[in-house]
């Protein structure tokens, strides 16, 4: 190799190119590593797919369980479904784990897009957004919404800063895509109703008209889904429900006593710290905005990444002004050749995170029996379908998807992670059956229950020990199954 070529060999691989690679493969790696976490709700998703190919046609009642059999289904996730299950069956769980990894990957791309200072101050900005979104992540269709919002929000800031109204007119085709794929849609027009009361505050009266516009549009094209007009109110009778507040933990207000939700701090706090100190004055709308979404990420952990991707590309603008007024330079520039040590370092620096992802997909995709039995009741399940316990069977609200996947159509759920389905009623009773409240036997009694799969160390669990014509009949560290003589 001559001088000239390992010359040109080593002006690719300097480190300001590598390290926007490596910081990408980086996010992607998290997103692989968060997603290996199945979802409860994974497994449900994966057989509504499995039933709308089957079937051809989307279903609009619940023919999963035994208490609410042939009752409205809103299906609102169908095509994320029917992708999920698609990519299952043509790539097994290496696609899955890339395709979510990669959604995930490109929604901190377009935050990335839309900060300061790159690559390294919008990559700590844009991966402190990640870190504090990362306990939301897996494969489940709300990390399509997480890639909407995220777009949504390149958008409308664009438009709000140049007042070119081109990309606007994409708003309404994603809104399309987005209410078949997950009833986040309901954000398309929050945020633009967000960008015009911050366009008011800003004065900025020109923007208006055509976010008005564009809000009227995409409100015009949600009902283009198989549910119709029924999606309009669907997400605020989600948002409304009580049993959905108190059994998802991700409606929970985030807990910063746990590790896992330091970032979030860090970015709530670091973010409104550098718009106080920074030279260049905050407008009153972004200040809104981030209030906003402050309020609505410490409400509700289900709002985190709205608000990481909002924030973000703030705290990388005025961080990025403190920094100049102040004369500081985060790594000066590199005048000179690339050495062949530092080619190396760079390139051990992309190849790290490769390596890590590869591993974690290869290892899961090889395993999957392994990270199942992490989080779901994978023994008890087998031990049912091998010893063919008498239903109807009683389960666990979190285990109804992973039932559903494993023993539909022998068996179907008492319960499962489709809270719509069942009603406020209907899981306000299970949560008193399933704490061992007052009147604990009623709804045992109402459904016939013979089989009951819960946790060892339960309410109910240690009730129906000691209960007349009740037997342990398996046990193991996370679940129990007790049948009724």
């Amino acid at each position: 190799m001559n001088q000239l070529e390992a010359s040109g060999w080593r002006g690719v691989f300097t480190l300001r190119r590598v390290f926007v690679w490596a910081f990408f493969l980086s996010i992607f790696c998290l997103a692989v590593r968060q997603c290996t976490l199945v979802d409860p709700d994974f497994w449900w998703h994966l057989k509504s797919g499995e039933y709308i190919t089957q079937l051809k046609a989307i279903p609009h009642v619940d023919p999963f369980s035994f208490t609410k059999g042939g009752s409205d289904w809103i299906a609102h996730e169908w095509l994320s479904e029917v992708i999920m299950y698609a990519i299952y069956r043509l790539t097994g769980w290496a696609g899955l784990l890339i395709l979510f990894g990669s959604i995930i990957t490109a929604a901190f791309g377009v935050c990335y897009w839309r900060s300061d200072d790159k690559p390294f101050l919008a990559a700590f900005t844009t991966l402190l957004a990640a870190l504090a979104s990362a306990p939301l992540f897996g494969m489940r269709p709300q990390m399509i919404t997480l890639l909407m919002v995220s777009v949504f929000l390149a958008i409308l800031e664009r438009y709000k800063n140049s007042g070119s109204q081109r990309l606007l007119w994409f708003l309404p085709a994603l809104t399309v895509l987005w209410v078949n794929l997950h009833a986040g849609f309901a954000l398309a027009p929050a945020l633009i109703m967000l960008f015009i009361v911050m366009s008011v505050l800003d004065r900025e009266w020109n923007r208006i008209k055509w976010l008005v516009v564009s809000l009227v549009l995409c409100c015009v094209v949600i009902p283009l889904n198989p549910n119709g007009l029924r999606m309009l109110s669907y997400p605020f009778e989600t948002l409304s429900s009580p049993s959905m507040q108190a059994l998802i933990q991700e409606w929970f207000s985030p807990d910063f006593h746990k590790f896992g939700f330091l970032p979030l701090a860090i970015l709530l706090l670091l973010t409104f710290a550098s718009m106080a100190l920074s030279p260049r004055r905050p407008r009153i709308g972004e200040l809104f905005g981030l209030m906003v979404l402050s309020l609505a990420a410490l409400r509700s952990g289900r709002h985190i990444p709205l608000f990481a991707v909002f924030a973000a590309p703030l705290l990388a603008r005025y961080s990025a002004a403190w920094f100049a007024a102040n004369n500081i330079t985060i790594l000066p520039a590199r005048h000179g050749q690339t050495t062949a040590i530092q080619v190396i370092l760079n390139l051990a620096l992309l190849l790290l995170p490769s390596y890590v992802a590869v591993r974690k997909i290869v290892d899961f995709s090889r395993h999957p029996e392994v990270y199942e039995s992490q989080r779901v009741p994978a023994a008890a399940v087998q031990f049912i379908k091998t010893h063919r316990v008498a239903g109807p069977i009683f389960n666990d609200y979190n285990w109804g998807g992973y039932l559903i996947w494993k023993l539909y159509p022998d068996y179907k759920v008492f319960t499962d992670g489709r809270a719509d389905v069942y009603g406020d009623s209907f899981l306000f009773d299970y949560l008193n059956t399933y704490r061992g409240e007052r009147g604990w036997r009623d709804q045992l009694n109402k459904f016939g229950i013979r089989t009951v799969l819960i946790e060892p160390h339960s309410s109910l669990s240690t009730l129906l020990r000691d209960e007349p014509g009740w037997q342990v009949v398996f046990e193991d560290s996370q679940s129990v199954v007790l049948t009724k003589n």
